[in-house]
Order: C-alpha cells, then structure tokens, then sequence
C-alpha cells in the first residue's frame, strides 16, 4: 500500500518532462547501478534484514521480530515499524530510478497492461511465484542451494515468469471472464436507465403543470 500511495502523490508528469529521456547507454549503466545498490550496498548498510512489507512484525518473514530472538531489546521491539518505513526508504528510489531512468517511455506491446493491472493484482495469489516455486520443488526434490550468485540467478529467473503471468492475467481473454466483477458495465446501464426514467417522469410533470396553467 505505501507504494501505491507514493506513486499516487507523485507527480509523475511534471517529473517526466524535467528529467530527460535518457539513451540506451545511460539506461543500462542505471541498470547496473540499482542492481549493486540492492544487491550489495542496502544488505551492507542494514546488517540485519530488513522486515517484509506485507504482514504482522511477530511473522516468520526474514526481519520479523519472531527471526530475532534475543537480539532486540523491549526498545528496539516498540521502535521495530521504523525497519519498515527504513525499508520504503530505500527501495522507493529504486523503483523512482528505474521508471525514469531505465523503463522506455514510448508506448511497447506491454504499454496496454497498465489500464488492467487491477486484474493482475486480484489474481496474482492464485499464480503466486512462492506457492509453485515451493512445489515445484519439492516435486523435483531439488536440494537448497546457498551463496549470493545462486540466489541472483533464482531472481533472474522470476522475471520471464512473472511477465507470462502479467500477460497472462491481463490479456483479452481473463477479462473477458472477470470482467463482470473488475470493471462492471451493467451498474453503469442500471443507473442510466433510472436517470432516464427520472427524466421521463420529470418532463411528464412539466407537461402536466403546463396543461394546468392553460387551463386556469
């Protein structure tokens, strides 16, 4: 939610013609930028992780207090909220510098997912990278694998997955099944009826006090 809010305050126009389109050179070396920021200088900084976004504090998320035993005093426990907003902290940057520095800014064949990411965001529990990672792998009795390298590779991978799930649950085809409950027409045709009745019965009682007045 934090992050929706600050893309909703964010003048993202005014802040699009201000900083400059910048060339295929310049958004790479962006790129490369944000990947050490996140990838080495934050864990560096911060020499404990960090708690998730989503969920209670006392969860078994890496960061939460339950992960800490004895490591947080009663101070640190009532002050824990303030890893999260340190967490907002430096990623909402990130996601600042990729949009404006890295993502192109003319229209791409995925430029029409952004009017029904709503769909995306209902449904993407069901396609959830978590759950079918975690069975996949227990089905194929794949060992846990360790080190930063391996763990940047898993990531990598997670991107041409959730791309087909965005097309996925964005394509013509899901909302034309969801599209009653997503973005409803028929409340908009109820409505408009009523008005039109509203209309109807108010020019009906114009015409009758008109037809009143000539006869008087």
């Amino acid at each position: 939610l934090p992050y929706f809010a600050a893309g909703y305050v964010m003048p993202f126009g005014a802040l699009s013609e201000m900083i400059p389109k910048p060339g295929t050179g310049t958004a790479a070396a962006i790129a490369a930028g944000v990947w050490i920021y996140a990838f080495y200088v934050v864990p560096a900084v911060f020499g404990q992780a960090l708690p998730d976004g989503h969920g209670n504090y006392m969860c078994c998320h890496p960061g939460a207090v339950s992960v800490l035993p004895g490591t947080l005093s009663p101070l640190d426990v009532t002050f824990f909220w303030t890893r999260r907003i340190a967490r907002l902290a430096v990623e909402i940057p990130v996601v600042l510098t990729v949009i404006f520095g890295v993502l192109p800014r003319s229209e791409t064949p995925l430029t029409y997912m952004g009017a029904h990411t709503l769909y995306s965001y209902v449904f993407h529990l069901c396609t959830s990278v978590h759950i079918l990672r975690a069975s996949l792998l227990m089905w194929l009795g794949v060992s846990v694998v360790e080190g930063r390298g391996t763990h940047v590779m898993i990531l990598v991978l997670h991107i041409p997955y959730c791309l087909g799930v965005m097309l996925f649950l964005t394509s013509s085809y899901w909302r034309a099944i969801w599209s009653w409950a997503i973005s409803p027409q028929w409340p908009a045709l109820i409505f408009a009826e009523f008005s039109k009745s509203s209309e109807i019965r108010e020019g009906q009682g114009m015409e009758f006090n008109a037809k009143a007045m000539r006869i008087q």
